[in-house]
């Protein structure tokens, strides 16, 4: 869509951002995540949580620095988001890993508790996801795509991918650092037109945990092109002069 810009996603967009990744990512239909984790849906306490956590995991709410939104040049309207983040210093040891692990706990169950919520289910995914991540990565450091999502009256019009390209380009290539994420079969298609590659396969099977299905992922990641690594080197070499 050539009416489409980028922008810095603002506080009072927050629930904007929300709404627009549960509803791509909660279709009762789907074999997701999201919708075991939240079986009662979207309800005022959990749209509550879910603010309370993109701040405290944005560190007091600076939004802006990672979060993104695709509007509609015309009529300001959001209909995809993305999240990001840049790890330099990942965890190298297992130890280390697990530290890391309490404190995405604690950022993502560290609030009240919401009536509803499969803790158990939560807890099992997030445990897998941190401990995955850290294995594929081995230490270095590294860009992650934590959330993109297409609101589904605008899926496949060009909104995601514009929101990938934009956070590449914003971190990864100018830092010159490899992408990681998690994926699912919707996105994957996506992703792999972008340059990533799957590295491991990612299923979790919810029934395990009160869910209903199991859920297949992959975990992809995109190296340093040549141009990337050149850049990285040139920053590194400015500032260690400096």
């Amino acid at each position: 869509m050539s009416n489409l810009k980028i922008e810095p996603l603002q506080l009072s967009e927050l629930d904007d951002f929300i709404r627009i990744y549960w509803s791509a990512f909660a279709p009762p239909e789907a074999d997701m995540i999201l919708p075991m984790l939240y079986p009662l849906g979207l309800t005022p306490d959990l749209m509550t949580e879910l603010r309370t956590r993109l701040l405290r995991e944005t560190k007091g709410g600076k939004l802006g620095d990672t979060c993104f939104a695709a509007k509609d040049s015309e009529t300001g309207e959001i209909i995809a988001v993305s999240k990001w983040a840049v790890d330099l210093h990942p965890a190298t040891t297992r130890a280390e890993a697990e530290a890391e692990l309490e404190e995405v706990r604690e950022a993502r169950f560290g609030g009240p508790t919401v009536e509803g919520v499969n803790r158990g289910l939560g807890e099992a995914f997030l445990t897998a996801l941190v401990f995955t991540e850290w294995e594929v990565m081995q230490g270095r450091p590294y860009v992650s795509l934590r959330n993109l999502a297409t609101h589904p009256d605008h899926q496949r019009k060009g909104a995601g991918a514009l929101l990938l390209r934009d956070g590449l380009a914003r971190f990864a290539d100018r830092l010159g650092l490899p992408v990681y994420l998690d994926a699912g079969a919707y996105g994957r298609p996506l992703y792999e037109k972008y340059g990533f590659e799957v590295v491991r396969d990612f299923p979790f099977d919810g029934r395990k945990y009160g869910g209903r299905s199991e859920v297949t992922g992959w975990n992809l990641t995109r190296l340093v092109s040549v141009s990337s690594r050149l850049i990285w080197g040139r920053c590194r070499y400015d500032t260690l002069k400096a």
